[in-house]
C-alpha cells in the first residue's frame, strides 16, 4: 500500500484462516494510528474521514487467540465479544484526543446487510426471517448506532427507516458541505432526524430493494411488499403472480399474506417504484459506458 506522501510502504502476508483471526486487532491499530497522526498534524482543525470496516462477523468467523473460547458458547460468539472489543478500542483512542476534537467527531457503527446462511457460520436476526441474499427483514434490517457528543441525544432509539445511501448525503451535510448536483444522488440528509429523533421524523419512508436485476421487494414505513418469494437462500419460488404483503411490525416473521385485506397499500409503494424507474430513463444505473464522459 502507499503511503500518505506516496511512497511504497508495502507489508505482505499470506491471508490465511490463522490471519484472518489477526485482521481486525490489525486494522484497529492501523486505524488508531492513522487517526493519532491526522489529528496531531493538523491540531485538530482539519476534519478528517475514516472508513474502518471490521471483518466481524462475516464468515468465516474466527476469533483471535485472546477470545477463543472466551464465552464457551463457540467461535461465533466469541467473534461477537471481539468485535465489541475492537469497536470498543476505537471509541476508547477518539476519546484521548482533545475534546474539541473528541466531540467534534461523528462515529456511526453500523452492518451492510443481515447476518450469514452457512453453517457453521450462521447468525441470527432475533425476531425476523432470513439472512443476506434475501429481501427478508432479517436480510434489510440492521443495526445503526450514531455518536455526535451534544448533537445526537443518549439512548434513544427509534424504528424509522434509515437507509446505507443516506449516510453519503448526510455525512455531507454535517461537514458543511454540499451534495453534488450534477448526478443523481439516492440518499436523503438524515441529519435533522439524528439530532431530534424524538420529535423529528425520518424523511424517507421507505426503499426498492433489487438484487441483482431483480426488483425482489419493496419497503413502504411498516409494510413489505414481494414480487419474488425467497426466505431462504437458493429456495425461491421466483416471481410470484400476486405478490405477497406483510406488515413487519404486526408481522415480523413476514408469514401471513394481508394484500387481500389491504390494497391500499399498493398505492403508494408502487408509485415509489413508477418514480423510481422514471429517473432510470435519463440516469441507467448502471450508466450506459457508451454516454459516459470519460
Amino acid at each position: 500500500m502507499k503511503g500518505e506522501a506516496g511512497s511504497e510502504s508495502e507489508q505482505v502476508c499470506i491471508y490465511d484462516l490463522e490471519q484472518r483471526r489477526c485482521i481486525d486487532h490489525d486494522l484497529v491499530e492501523k486505524s488508531k494510528d492513522w487517526l493519532s497522526r491526522r489529528v496531531s498534524a493538523e491540531a485538530g482543525q482539519k476534519p478528517f474521514f475514516l472508513y474502518h470496516p471490521l471483518v466481524h462477523l462475516h464468515f468465516p468467523t474466527l476469533p483471535h487467540a485472546d477470545f477463543a473460547g472466551r464465552t464457551m458458547n463457540g467461535d461465533f460468539a466469541d467473534s461477537m465479544v471481539e468485535m465489541d472489543h475492537r469497536v470498543g478500542q476505537l471509541l476508547d483512542h477518539i476519546d484521548t484526543f482533545p475534546a474539541a476534537v473528541r466531540d467534534n467527531t461523528v462515529v456511526i457503527f453500523a452492518s451492510d446487510n443481515g447476518p450469514e446462511f452457512r453453517p457453521p457460520y450462521r447468525g441470527t436476526a432475533g425476531p425476523w426471517t432470513g439472512t443476506y441474499h434475501t429481501a427478508m427483514e432479517g436480510s434489510l434490517r440492521v443495526p445503526f448506532m450514531i455518536r455526535w457528543p451534544g448533537k445526537v441525544p443518549q439512548g434513544v432509539t427509534s424504528n424509522d427507516i434509515v437507509h446505507v445511501t443516506d449516510i453519503f448525503s448526510t455525512i455531507i451535510s454535517i461537514a458543511g458541505a454540499q451534495v453534488p448536483q450534477d448526478r443523481p444522488i439516492d440518499g436523503v440528509d438524515q441529519t435533522a432526524f439524528f439530532q431530534n429523533p424524538n420529535n423529528t421524523k425520518s424523511p424517507r419512508d421507505g426503499f426498492l430493494f433489487y438484487i441483482k436485476n431483480d426488483l425482489r421487494a419493496v419497503k413502504w414505513r411498516d409494510w413489505k411488499l414481494h414480487f419474488y418469494w425467497e426466505p431462504k437462500v437458493n429456495e425461491g419460488q421466483g416471481k410470484l403472480e400476486s405478490p405477497y404483503l406483510f406488515n413487519v411490525t404486526r408481522d415480523p416473521k413476514e408469514e401471513s399474506d394481508v394484500l387481500v385485506f389491504n390494497t391500499w397499500v399498493l398505492q403508494p409503494m408502487l408509485k415509489m417504484r413508477a418514480h423510481f424507474a422514471k429517473s432510470l430513463r435519463n440516469d441507467p444505473a448502471p450508466p450506459d459506458p457508451m454516454k459516459a464522459d470519460w
